[in-house]
């Protein structure tokens, strides 16, 4: 556990997970998926990841969150999350950073994020020295019909509800 300017951050625990959902939901700005997002999901890939992974609270309440796993070769980063009241305050940074050194640590050599295009974090991602990468093109596959990916949009406000299927 470390604290900086009163923010404390910890390894992140299932138990966070319930506040960190909500902040995911009203973000705007990631995609949850209804299946691979659930506790249990996020539950099974922190004890898989648990080390890369990091939380910051102002007392009792979550203020920013990241998942971030390893297979082994290289690093991913998922749903990293700054409450809007404790954005610019480093928090973001911090909870990279240690992502990124614990990666060092394990012999990772690189590291990659997945940002929708539009959102405005990607300013902070370039902040960070993650590059842009042109020469690639991002594909997945959905393995489970069931997983209903929950996406926010920012204009309306509205909940928009898409199966992405094969």
């Amino acid at each position: 556990m470390f604290s900086e300017d009163g923010i404390t951050f910890r390894n992140t625990e299932a138990s966070d997970y319930a506040q960190a959902y909500r902040m995911w939901m009203d973000s705007g700005g990631i995609g949850v998926g209804s299946k691979e997002d659930s506790a249990e999901s996020i539950a099974r890939f922190l004890d898989r990841n648990r080390q890369f992974c990091f939380s910051a609270f102002d007392g009792g309440r979550l203020v920013g969150i990241v998942l971030c796993g390893s297979d082994g070769r290289s690093g991913r980063f998922y749903h990293l999350i700054v409450d809007p009241e404790y954005r610019r305050r480093g928090i973001g940074h911090g909870l990279v950073g240690r992502s990124l050194e614990q990666l060092r640590k394990e012999g990772i050599c690189g590291a990659d994020a997945v940002i929708f295009k539009e959102n405005p974090a990607n300013e902070f991602w370039e902040s960070e020295d993650f590059r842009d990468r042109t020469d690639l093109k991002y594909r997945d596959i959905q393995l489970d019909s069931r997983n209903i990916w929950v996406n926010r949009d920012r204009r309306s406000g509205e909940h928009q509800r898409a199966l992405r299927g094969i």
